[in-house]
């Protein structure tokens, strides 16, 4: 029997592609799932998009969990409706304000708690690359020089992800991120794609997901 489930969207073209397995694992119609943004302004824009595929399969309650109009979080707020949620969908956006507001913050520990008890977690873009052990901040992020690495979520361990692979061609920066971290496997999720780990490992994946090792001695 399956402990955990997590499925790793490339980019949004990926949310009909996993929409049918993941609502089935949150409980199909009587599945409540919460949707974690960057901002209440991005859900509203976005949120008939991420919606129409899951909503296609049969789901119909849906939580928001994002910072209002003045930037704030209502951190006891977000903690109930997680613990009320049978499914978690980590939306897309910039990386580092998503490791702020899901990693750096006091929700981490109740997002992993939940995953941890069985509950399904689908993570897109940035929200794939958060549940990782390791993931990388871009300059265009943070501000700063060159690619920084940080702990995610932790949700999964033993390798590293790039998201929107072939369309950015990230075959350089997943390698860089691979040496740093130690980690000698990566995956790279094309935007349309989706790669599935089951009890913490990749078992799967729809769509255009590649697999890279790097040798032991050359690292490369």
């Amino acid at each position: 029997m399956i402990q955990t489930l997590l499925f790793l969207l490339g980019g949004s073209p990926a949310y009909p592609v996993c929409a049918a397995e993941f609502c089935a694992a949150c409980g199909g119609a009587a599945a409540e799932i919460a949707i974690l943004g960057q901002s209440r302004a991005g859900l509203e824009k976005y949120g008939a998009g991420i919606l129409r595929p899951m909503r296609e399969q049969g789901a119909a309650r849906f939580t928001w969990i994002a910072p209002g109009a003045a930037g704030q979080m209502d951190w006891a707020a977000a903690a109930v409706r997680l613990r009320q949620a049978s499914g978690i969908f980590i939306c897309g956006g910039n990386t580092a304000a998503y490791h702020c507001l899901y990693v750096q913050s006091p929700l981490a520990g109740l997002i992993r708690e939940r995953f941890f008890a069985g509950v399904p977690l689908a993570g897109v873009s940035a929200g794939a690359l958060i549940t990782m052990e390791q993931l990388r901040l871009t300059p265009d992020e943070t501000g700063g020089e060159g690619l920084r690495l940080e702990r995610g979520l932790g949700l999964v361990s033993g390798f590293v992800i790039a998201v929107h692979y072939s369309e950015q061609g990230l075959d350089s920066e997943l390698r860089e991120v691979m040496r740093r971290s130690g980690c000698r496997l990566g995956y790279g999720i094309d935007e349309a794609a989706v790669l599935i780990c089951e009890d913490g490992k990749p078992a799967r994946h729809l769509g255009g997901v590649h697999r890279v090792e790097l040798d032991a001695l050359s690292g490369v």
